[in-house]
């Protein structure tokens, strides 16, 4: 566990340029935040990722639900075999000559 001292002798000149603290009591102060946050990040690193778990559990919930499932036979009455006239006339321009009817 290694500290920045540069970082923590810094924020005690800062402690200490306002006034409110003596020298020792802002080292002290920095001193304080810095092994704060070493403790911090270590936790942080030590953390458990519940949500990736979750999302992992849930994907592998819905596999297990779908791996029989088939789509529906679609019948013949599905597929509209119109031509594009049918939608989009040679003689009905829109907008900078698009042909977009808004389906």
């Amino acid at each position: 566990m290694k500290y920045d001292l540069s970082d923590i002798m810094k924020k005690a000149h800062n402690f200490y340029k306002t006034g409110k603290y003596t020298w020792s009591e802002s080292l002290k102060k920095s001193w304080k935040m810095a092994k704060f946050s070493v403790r911090v990040k270590e936790e942080i690193a030590n953390m458990v990722d519940y949500k990736s778990a979750d999302d992992k559990a849930f994907t592998n919930r819905l596999r297990k639900e779908n791996e029989g499932y088939k789509p529906a036979k679609r019948s013949v009455y599905d597929n509209f075999n119109a031509p594009a006239s049918v939608y989009y006339t040679s003689n009905n321009r829109g907008r900078f000559g698009s042909c977009f009817v808004g389906d």
